[in-house]
């Protein structure tokens, strides 16, 4: 019914706002998708569904299943199917793999104007190869940590090296205190504490502003992050235009 579509225009943007937040995306993006495609399909969606997010299961499964019944949905409002789409391809984006028939359904569903041009090559653009998760992302720059901290420049002049050598030396068996890291040293520490906390942007915009020295180290880390963060952000902009009623197409 027509009034009912349109009630329900209101508590779906409402409950799909803390979805562009990243550290909740994923839970209540599998959460209100089975509350949006079983709704679509003609049912009632379980009580759990609304106020809860699904049981602990493996990403990947979870991913699947959704998919499979989002591919069954032929009813139901287009936006609805959309945005469905769209929280579908943000739960596959968060794991490694390809996630290019969520896109192709993604795009199939869009609504004349929801998916412009630029945000619909840079979600096509990875789709095929997927991009690694942040979780592999925090793995492999703790891999590239202890060289980044091998090569971070030192102080200038050879006493002080030296007597930063000693130093180091002598604090590893008790009888010096350790010196005191350098700026170098902290920023690349805090590029993983940033990991750490979830806040990839951050940790991207401090990894590149290290020491022009480190750069070649972290290129491929950095354009892999970088990746991520744009297909994350053009799928973020994607359910802002759909719950924006100004931004929203006619």
């Amino acid at each position: 019914m027509p009034n009912a579509h349109a009630a329900r225009g209101p508590r779906l943007a409402s409950a799909l706002r803390p979805l562009l937040t990243p550290a909740l995306g994923v839970a209540w993006g599998f959460a209100l998708a089975a509350l949006l495609l079983s709704g679509a399909a003609g049912g009632d969606a379980p009580r759990g569904a609304q106020a809860a997010a699904p049981p602990a299961e493996a990403l990947v499964e979870r991913v699947a299943r959704l998919e499979a019944a989002l591919a069954h949905v032929d009813s139901g409002p287009r936006d609805e199917r959309f945005i469905a789409a769209a929280l579908l391809l943000q739960a596959a984006i968060a794991t490694p793999r390809p996630w290019l028939r969520e896109y192709r359904a993604l795009a199939r569903l869009a609504p004349p104007g929801a998916l412009p041009a630029p945000l619909a090559e840079v979600l096509l653009s990875h789709a095929a190869r997927g991009l690694p998760s942040e979780a592999e992302l925090r793995e492999r720059y703790a891999a590239l940590q202890p060289q980044l901290l091998a090569r971070a420049p030192r102080p200038d002049g050879l006493v002080q090296q030296a007597t930063l050598t000693v130093r180091a030396a002598a604090s590893g068996i008790g009888l010096m205190s350790a010196p005191a890291p350098t700026d170098q040293d902290q920023a690349i520490a805090g590029v993983a504490q940033q990991l750490r906390r979830g806040n990839l942007a951050a940790a991207v915009a401090d990894a590149a502003a290290l020491d022009p020295t480190l750069q070649p180290l972290l290129a491929g880390w950095l354009a892999q992050a970088g990746a991520r963060l744009a297909v994350e952000q053009a799928l973020q902009e994607t359910l802002l235009r759909m719950l924006s009623p100004s931004a929203r197409p006619g």
